[in-house]
């Protein structure tokens, strides 16, 4: 039941915007590299996977006309999409399964300045799992094509990235995302293979008991 509540949500997300499909496993992945890169525990990075595909799951509640407007948001209409993760976390309150991953999803678009959103938290007062989301969702985002833009080369993304360290984004996850770059980058041009049927399995069993079970979150990114 829990594959499929995911497997449902997500593809849902992908069946609204042509633009962002696959958007949720690559940052997923991306933001599970990181971890790697971070030296998190192996229940750590599940967590991230699992926060990866669901980050955006509030957007269902977002109208299509505003989710797939080419042209610039209104001030209205931005308040809309800010929404989103508070609409994602309200979502996942009520999965038992899945509340652990609740501050990835709401916290996710929160800036290390407290100038992001929906919380205005400032700096480690964001959760690290949203942190490590934040930049893999920037990064996907801009080497993405959209409709008023073609995605961006890499060597303009690490600018941005750098530029923001410490403002925007958390330096050390900065750090980490620099120095193994070029496989996060090649990780959006992979295939989605079978690892959100891994994922979701490997929650349900640390459901069932306190053991860590034998799930290796390292395939996520190799697979």
């Amino acid at each position: 039941t829990l594959f499929g509540l995911v497997r449902c949500l997500t593809s849902s997300l992908d069946a609204r915007d042509p633009y962002t499909w696959g958007h949720s496993e690559r940052v997923a992945r991306i933001g599970t590299r990181l971890g790697q890169e971070m030296g998190l525990s192996e229940s750590e990075l599940n967590d991230l996977y699992l926060g990866g595909l669901l980050h955006d799951i509030g957007k269902i509640g977002v109208p299509d006309d505003v989710l797939r407007k080419p042209d610039q948001l209104t001030d209205e209409e931005r308040a809309l999409i800010e929404q989103h993760p508070v609409i994602g976390d309200e979502i996942i309150a009520h999965c038992s399964q899945l509340t652990h991953l609740r501050p990835a999803i709401r916290s996710h678009h929160e800036r290390i300045d407290g100038r992001g959103y929906p919380d205005r938290l400032l700096g480690e007062e964001i959760p690290l799992i949203a942190r490590i989301l934040a930049v893999a969702d920037a990064c996907d985002a801009m080497m993405s094509d959209r409709p008023y833009r073609r995605g961006m080369p890499t060597q303009e993304i690490d600018h941005i990235l750098n530029d923001g360290a410490g403002q925007q984004w958390d330096t050390g996850v900065i750090e980490a995302f620099l120095r193994c770059r070029s496989e996060l980058y090649a990780i959006f041009q992979r295939g989605l293979g079978d690892s959100v049927a891994r994922a979701v399995e490997h929650a349900i069993q640390n459901a069932a008991q306190t053991s860590s079970g034998e799930f290796s979150a390292h395939n996520l990114t190799h697979s």
